[in-house]
């Protein structure tokens, strides 16, 4: 059975309930007939728990109201579902398969990005830069194809169900030359077109606003449809991701980002802000070339 990120915070889930039961593992095990390896790979999310069983574990949890069960049963039944991204699964880092599965399937995504465009707004040219710019990503042989799958993270803003995005970004990010010229103004002018997307918000953090709630850096918030799913924050390094869950953590980074979104311009003023910044682009480039006129 594939491992997929859903099926991983199924399992905990389920853990959580038989700890605030106060239940052991070789308890439930015993109760339940399994093995105590089986229900160790089910709370991992490593196996697939079947309807029947799934229904007695909540019943010996405490969860018995039918609209409870029932969003269980329907978590259950997606969470071992493959997703495109599993077919990358074998030549990218798990933690980045992890990140595009909860991405992929959440209702509505926050993030905050200092210093770079959200790679659901990258464009490929813009992408392809940051890969570059940092050796420690992948070996140059893999470019291609983790641009395409930049790409392919996109699709979902234009599909049928598409999740809700909102976007704060640092002025920085706006400013700052990645690709040089011709593929920075390139981005701006997609981060325009998609400003205009019903369901994508985009917030500039200016450097006027001073010291800001979000110094420490970037990150991500992703929401999910069912309630019984909660919020899941990711926390990007330069070695990998951090993903928290707690309750705690969930309500420190969502304070976090409502000041951020009270500290940034409004949607509306962040559009003209990007506008000053391609017209002061295209004026910094045509003084550069002519710098190099005879």
């Amino acid at each position: 059975m594939p491992y997929t990120i859903r099926g991983f915070r199924l399992g905990t889930d389920l853990r959580k309930l038989r700890e605030e039961k106060g239940l052991t593992a070789d308890g439930v095990a015993r109760e339940m007939g399994f093995s105590r390896p089986k229900l160790s790979r089910i709370e991992t999310g490593e196996n697939k728990v079947s309807p029947n069983d799934l229904k007695a574990l909540l019943h010996m949890y405490g969860v018995d109201d039918p609209d409870e069960v029932k969003a269980y049963l329907i978590r259950a039944k997606e969470a071992h579902k493959p997703g495109w991204w599993q077919r990358h699964s074998d030549s990218l880092p798990r933690e980045y398969v992890d990140f595009i599965g909860l991405e992929a399937t959440a209702s509505a995504i926050q993030t905050f990005q200092p210093n770079l465009i959200p790679g659901l707004l990258q464009t490929p040219a813009y992408a392809r830069s940051v890969i570059e710019a940092n050796p420690a990503i992948l070996p140059p042989a893999d470019i291609d194809g983790l641009v395409k799958i930049k790409q392919s993270r996109q699709e979902k803003l234009a599909g049928d169900e598409p999740p809700r995005l909102w976007a704060i970004v640092g002025e920085s990010s706006i400013r700052q030359r990645v690709g040089g010229f011709a593929v920075m103004l390139e981005q701006l002018q997609h981060l325009e077109q998609m400003a205009t997307v019903p369901h994508v918000t985009i917030q500039v953090l200016p450097y006027r606003a001073g010291a800001h709630a979000g110094l420490t850096g970037g990150f991500v918030i992703f929401s999910f449809p069912s309630e019984r799913e909660p919020d899941i924050v990711c926390v990007e390094t330069q070695t990998g991701t951090l993903y928290m869950d707690e309750p705690g953590e969930r309500s420190a980074y969502g304070e976090i980002f409502d000041h951020l979104r009270a500290s940034a311009e409004n949607p509306a003023d962040s559009l003209n802000l990007i506008h000053e910044v391609m017209d002061q682009m295209v004026e910094d480039m045509k003084k550069e070339k002519g710098e190099g006129s005879p």
